[in-house]
């Protein structure tokens, strides 16, 4: 968002810097608006920047969290003293939570822990990480990208053989069916005004359209645009 602001910024200076005749008029300058065609600005986003927003999480906000399911029902009773929840970790014995572009894909380690009631073991704590890849797409009815987390592979420590198997499918339901989508941001989020004193007026950049690329170090979003009258 800081280099879309940024952008903003030197167009401003542009309409500053530029000589609007004094004799135009409104109706003149609404056609102008309006017939204008759409502009793109594309913002790139490395790793170091998306690993240190997943830092700034873990050191300002609470662990991410979700209840664990066994075929769509919570596990966990209204007086549990054992909370059936899996909570994404900083770092697990040794593995950390990390963002890489690897070959046109968002791919990485999620280290998580938590427990479960089980009818024959009691109050289980666990704790392990996962192989995930994670996929963006531009969703027009919710006029948002939404990214999807798939996990490719989960290892699970020092868990009893009897709670492996159940706990691996409740890790892969809370994640397919309780976290995904995600939505990242809204065309609406990344939508500004721009209040232009000279031209006694402002105009709104209205983003309009979104498209996503991976290349093998950054994330770029091309960001369709349309300015309106503010």
């Amino acid at each position: 968002m800081g280099t879309v602001r940024r952008l903003f910024i030197v167009i401003v200076i542009f309409v500053f810097s530029t000589n609007v005749p004094a004799q135009e008029s409104t109706a003149t300058r609404g056609r102008r608006i309006s017939n204008a065609p759409a502009a793109e600005a594309t913002v790139t986003v490395n790793e170091q920047f998306l690993n240190s927003f997943l830092t700034a999480i873990f050191d300002n906000l609470q662990e991410p969290a979700m209840p664990l399911t066994i075929g769509g029902s919570s596990t966990q009773g209204p007086s549990a003293q054992c909370a059936s929840e899996i909570r994404l970790k900083r770092e697990v014995q040794g593995v950390r939570t990390a963002v890489h572009f690897e070959n046109s894909r968002i791919t990485g380690p999620l280290a998580f822990a938590g427990a479960y009631n089980s009818t024959y073991l009691g109050c289980v704590q666990f704790s392990g990480w996962a192989d995930a890849e994670v996929n963006l797409e531009y969703n027009s009815e919710h006029r948002a990208v939404l990214a999807r987390f798939h996990l490719r592979d989960i290892h699970l420590n020092d868990l009893p053989a009897l709670a492996n198997g159940p706990l691996l499918n409740m890790v892969q339901t809370a994640i397919d069916r309780r976290y995904n989508p995600v939505d990242l941001f809204t065309l609406e989020q990344l939508s500004t005004s721009v209040n232009i004193q000279p031209a006694k007026g402002a105009l709104k950049l209205r983003a309009t359209d979104i498209r996503t690329e991976i290349t093998p170090s950054a994330l770029t979003l091309h960001i369709t645009y349309e300015f309106v009258r503010g």
